[in-house]
């Protein structure tokens, strides 16, 4: 699940918050490396920063790992045996109980350096227990993923768009930086790059990819959290970007939510008015629960709220 956030860079400083942070394993006391980004689409662009506790020369063996074992004592240090013995390196991992008593679920990423390939693990646990390995009784399951980090870190998020243009600035800094009070400070390459020590942010963190997106906005911008409630139907959410787009406001992230199945879902969006003639938190809340609840009685804007940047 994709997590989204805003806040500020200040003196070339960007405070990152543990609800973004902890999944991606950025954390006080560990290393981060970094990409820089900027994009270009017509006259408009922007820069972007992309973090992980990785560098992206180890991406290239890198790979995701899921692993089925018995919900029972000993389970998992079957599974972690099967690893240790190739001598794969076991990097962020989880596990949850999928069926208590039953199924127990471990995903991880772990680096095959001093392995080999994905494909080879693979073929060695079928063989183990097709030949019915005995240190494998309480393991069911492993899939294996080759991981593609490594476009998104040195490619950046368009990099197969004819329209939008992107430029690496600095591929990779190579030293790698210590968060501390969940800071990260920018090398000074980027923030010539950016010709400014201060702004707001958005930040998008990938969990499954253990990557972390600092986008800059413009500094002009004015966030605010939206909240409608609308039919679950085809065409309802068209409806309710139809209206934003008539306002010139713009969205940067959201998410629907079906609460009553073919009956009634929830549209929770954060929008940016700096372009709209709709300014402030009272003629927003206005304008818009007039706008959407003119598109019928199951159309209600329940909540509005600001960003503060």
């Amino acid at each position: 699940m994709t997590l989204v956030d805003f806040g500020r860079m200040e003196s070339g400083k960007i405070r990152i918050s543990p609800r973004i942070g902890s999944p991606l394993g950025l954390v006080d006391g560990s290393e981060v490396f970094s990409s820089m980004f900027r994009y270009e689409a017509g006259d408009r662009g922007t820069f972007e920063i992309v973090l992980s506790p990785f560098g992206p020369e180890n991406y290239r063996e890198i790979a995701y790992v899921t692993i089925h074992v018995r919900d029972e004592p000993g389970a998992l240090a079957q599974a972690a045996q099967f690893l240790k013995t190739r001598n794969i390196d076991i990097l962020n991992s989880e596990t949850v109980s999928s069926i208590p008593n039953v199924i127990m679920v471990w995903e991880m990423l772990v680096d095959l350096s001093f392995f080999g390939d994905s494909l080879t693990l693979k073929k060695e646990f079928d063989d183990a227990k097709h030949s019915r390995d005995a240190g494998l009784t309480m393991v069911d399951f492993l899939n294996v993923e080759s991981s593609n980090l490594a476009t998104r870190y040195t490619r950046g998020a368009a990099p197969g768009s004819d329209k939008v243009k992107t430029m690496a600035l600095r591929k990779t800094e190579k030293k790698a930086s210590t968060l501390a009070g969940g800071i990260f400070e920018l090398p000074h390459a980027y923030v010539n790059f950016l010709g400014k020590d201060a702004g707001p942010v958005m930040f998008v963190a990938e969990p499954e990819s253990w990557i972390l997106s600092v986008v800059f906005l413009n500094d002009d911008s004015q966030l605010h959290k939206v909240k409608i409630d609308l039919p679950d139907r085809p065409g309802a959410v068209y409806e309710i970007m139809n209206v934003l787009g008539d306002l010139s406001i713009n969205v940067l992230s959201g998410g629907t939510n079906v609460l009553v199945y073919y009956e009634r879902m929830t549209c929770e969006l954060v929008v940016d008015v700096r372009s709209s003639a709709v300014k402030g938190k009272a003629d927003i809340e206005k304008t818009l629960k007039e706008r959407v609840a003119a598109l019928g009685p199951q159309f209600s804007l329940t909540e509005v709220s600001s960003i503060a940047l």
